[in-house]
């Protein structure tokens, strides 16, 4: 499988290219909607500055161990 690291330089390409921005909290927001994106594994607002975006979706989610654990066991 590959991945693309996200990194100070593409994160704001990544972010256009989903159609999403970032708040003045450095939040994760949807570009036309203004609202926060919220983790499906955390439930807490997904950071600008520690998130990914699962492989194969559009799934944003936070760089959290447990969120990638619940993501594997779900979609067994």
């Amino acid at each position: 499988m590959k991945h693309i690291k996200i990194t100070e330089e593409n994160k704001r390409q990544i972010l256009d290219l989903f159609e999403k921005d970032m708040d003045e909290d450095g939040f994760i927001i949807n570009a036309k909607t203004k609202k926060r994106m919220v983790c499906p594994y955390s439930g807490e607002p997904i950071s600008a500055d520690d998130f990914s975006i699962l492989p194969g979706s559009a799934v944003f989610v936070n760089n959290f161990a447990f969120c990638f654990a619940e993501h594997i066991a779900r979609n067994r």
